[in-house]
């Protein structure tokens, strides 16, 4: 205990940085009572609203409307979507309800006072906060302009009444966190730009006064942001300023609001995306998050030509991973976290990807605005004649078809690669294979070579999610370590070791080479240094063989492995059960090969192995096959391999891996001809 103490408070500080200083004075403040001071000052002058339309049209199609007044009806007969259910709060109960356990956060206490973090708190925050975001306010909102008729308006002006008595400035758990409070006043900007003129006159006041708060409050929290948020929350603050400083222009500190906002969105931006569209979030619900950031930014107008550009990169990023072939393998950390407001399915990516594309100039199939609500709300009005997206065609983006195939998702099958931000992606017969490879420093997973398949569009082997931040301990970091996924385990060392709920102890890197692609084969090498560290450093690799016939995993390592043991873990999806060695999902029965002697793990507690988390907050029984062994090299897989895979031999290909200092290289040998190919990868 002694040991950990100092560890803890050492790790803390390299996180920080030079920031530790300014965090440690916020947090001086908030114990001291000085915070009381700060947000004691005499509330904002009043000022009239100014209309920021974040939305450009009205749609006109039968299938998002109706979506609309669908969802509008569950909101007054369900409650608010919250991770996959709906919740009272705020509908039928008050808005400090915790949807989780039914009980109150305190309503009438100073936000600095309530205790979000502890083993002693109520309950997990982002409940509360999820239906605090007032997106399904903005469905409202839109059910009332497609149907005045409705009882759209009288619902909506009820559950802002509640919210301003329930929910005054600085009081309670929805003013903990300036996130939250960017994110409702982009809301509450497109509630009031959609009906604002047909809601009563103090309902209006009210939301103003509490939107003029909210960037008191955001100015005023900025030594918490820059010291300690230099992720999405950086550039979500930053972007309540700027939407707040457009929203009310003749405010007394609008300009400074402006400023502030450009300069900390600006430098988070650069910091946040590489030119290759990936994020430092090695996160796929969280590049979502941040692409819907870009997105209001732009909406906002006078965006920097750079800021468009990286939109472009960023979504074209996940369009070359298949985000319209369907849904992608949950990476990293994922809670449905949205900017945007949509009545389609909260899970899927695909719909800010492509509002993404047409902000940053691409032209998209019309019928995608029919089956999207991000463009059917956000974009420009629907063309009524359309091309296939110029980036996401088949000859330019190997791996997919052409965007307009079956509907607007491209098809499943067709043979192809494609490497982007450190993933692969390999389509090719029935087969779907994603090869992770690299990853960033924020909510992402220990999961550095990790292959996830799919066959005939049905997972095999699956991301096993998230789970829960803030619920219990072993669950966390049950799902997001090493063990969890498919990745090779040295003596089972975890690939980047859990230190609280967020961070890690170490840092790893990896290399993903250019896709090797054979009349017959595709192949992906990568490789990592997670575990060059300790008494025994090691590097791993790995290459991806993608035939039509099977999927092969071919494993290396820079050291012998003479006394050491290598584990592995395989996690299925929950449909998917084990006889012998086939995999078996609905009508479909796939082989599995190379991992003799593996056990079944399915819904153990303790410890915590054999689960799948679907969307946050929620997770159920899935098998999870594990294997340990001392071989150098192994191949093992899915499906019907010609003959028996050798240590280094497939289906008449040889692999050898060279290492150097700073680089792994490949070499494929066909064994009839003595042809060689070769993919060196450097750091």
């Amino acid at each position: 205990m002694r040991k950990s103490v100092p560890r803890t408070i050492v790790a803390d500080l390299r996180t920080l940085g030079r920031a530790a200083p300014l965090r440690a004075a916020y947090e001086l403040s908030k114990r001291s009572g000085f915070h009381q001071v700060l947000f004691r000052g005499a509330p904002p002058q009043h000022h009239r609203a100014t209309v920021v339309p974040l939305t450009t049209s009205v749609p006109t199609g039968p299938e998002a409307r109706q979506r609309c007044l669908d969802d509008a009806r569950r909101v007054r007969q369900e409650g608010l979507r919250v991770f996959g259910q709906r919740a009272a709060t705020g509908v039928t109960a008050d808005w400090s309800t915790d949807p989780l356990t039914g009980r109150s956060w305190p309503a009438h206490e100073p936000w600095w006072r309530i205790d979000i973090r502890s083993e002693a708190r109520l309950s997990d925050v982002k409940y509360s906060w999820e239906a605090g975001r007032h997106r399904d306010l903005v469905v409202l909102a839109r059910a009332a302009r497609l149907d005045p008729d409705g009882p759209w308006c009288d619902e909506l002006t009820g559950l802002l009444r509640s919210w301003h008595e329930q929910c005054p400035p600085e009081q309670g758990v929805h003013w903990h966190s300036s996130l939250e409070l960017a994110l409702r006043a982009i809301s509450w900007s497109q509630v009031l730009a959609l009906v604002g003129e047909r809601l009563p006159v103090e309902v209006v006041t009210a939301t103003e006064r509490l939107l003029l708060a909210s960037a008191r409050h955001l100015m005023i929290e900025l030594p918490y942001t820059v010291s300690s948020m230099r992720n999405n929350h950086m550039l979500g603050d930053a972007l309540g300023l700027i939407l707040l400083a457009r929203m009310f222009p003749t405010a007394r500190h609008a300009t400074r609001w402006a400023r502030t906002g450009e300069r900390m969105f600006a430098a988070q931006w650069r910091r946040h995306l590489a030119p290759d569209g990936r994020m430092i979030e090695d996160s796929l619900s969280y590049h979502r998050f941040v692409l819907e950031m870009l997105i209001v930014r732009v909406l906002l107008g006078n965006a920097p030509a750079q800021l468009r550009r990286d939109l472009h990169s960023a979504s074209l990023h996940l369009a070359r991973l298949g985000v319209f072939d369907g849904d992608l393998p949950q990476y990293g950390d994922w809670d449905e976290g949205r900017v945007l407001a949509s009545s389609g399915d909260p899970l899927d990516v695909a719909g800010s990807v492509a509002l993404g594309l047409v902000l940053s100039g691409e032209q998209v199939p019309a019928q995608w605005y029919a089956e999207y609500d991000e463009l059917a709300w956000y974009a420009p009005t629907a063309p009524e004649v359309t091309a296939p997206t110029t980036s996401t065609r088949a000859a330019d983006r190997p791996g997919t078809s052409a965007a307009a195939d079956h509907g607007g998702r491209s098809a499943v099958g067709r043979p192809g690669a494609v490497v982007s931000g450190g993933i692969g992606y390999v389509s090719r017969g029935p087969w779907q294979v994603w090869f992770k490879v690299a990853g960033g420093p924020s909510h992402g997973h220990a999961d550095l070579t990790s292959v996830w398949v799919k066959h005939d569009g049905r997972w095999l082997i699956a991301d096993p999610g998230t789970g829960t931040y803030n619920g219990p301990l072993d669950v966390r970091n049950g799902l997001r370590t090493s063990a969890a996924h498919p990745v090779r385990r040295p003596d089972g060392q975890d690939q980047l070791v859990p230190h609280r709920a967020f961070r890690w102890l170490h840092t790893a890197s990896g290399h993903l080479g250019a896709p090797l692609v054979l009349a017959d084969r595709t192949i992906l090498f990568g490789w990592h240094d997670a575990y060059a560290r300790g008494p025994r450093p090691v590097r791993v690799g790995r290459a991806v063989v993608v035939a039509d016939a099977y999927v092969a995993i071919v494993e290396f390592a820079d050291e012998p492995a003479a006394g050491r043991r290598w584990s592995l873990t395989v996690p299925l999806h929950p449909d998917v059960t084990v006889e012998g060695n086939t995999l078996v999902s609905g009508g479909t029965k796939v082989d599995l090969f190379g991992l003799p002697g593996h056990t079944l793990v399915r819904g153990r507690s303790t410890p915590f192995a054999g689960w799948h988390s679907h969307t946050y907050g929620s997770w159920e029984p899935a098998t999870w096959i594990t294997v340990e062994d001392r071989a150098d090299t192994t191949v093992w897989g899915l499906g019907a391999v010609p003959g028996t895979p050798q240590a280094h031999a497939l289906d008449g290909l040889g692999f050898a891996v060279t290492w150097q200092p700073t680089s792994a290289s490949l070499a494929v040998t066909d064994l009839l001809s003595g042809e060689v190919q070769h993919r060196e990868v450097p750091t």
